[in-house]
């Protein structure tokens, strides 16, 4: 099964996933990528307005290339 690594991306730099998660398909990844950013976004609730539409989560493959990207942005209330 394919491990895929969960980056958060900002405009300072990125914070690395380094233990990554095995899971079936890239359909599963973008599925885990929203779940992972909709948690940050509750957590992150007070930062400045409009900080959230800066980030995303950068999903890699077991090679370090990002194969998709999930903009916070998609799932601020």
């Amino acid at each position: 099964m394919p491990r895929y690594y969960f980056h958060v991306q900002d405009g300072d730099g990125r914070d690395q996933d380094r233990v990554g998660t095995e899971l079936p398909s890239i359909h599963e990844a973008r599925s885990e990528a929203v779940n992972v950013a909709r948690e940050l976004c509750d957590l992150w609730d007070d930062l400045p307005p409009g900080a959230l539409n800066t980030m995303a989560i950068g999903v890699a493959d077991e090679t370090g290339h990002i194969v998709l990207t999930v903009p916070f942005s998609v799932v601020i209330k």
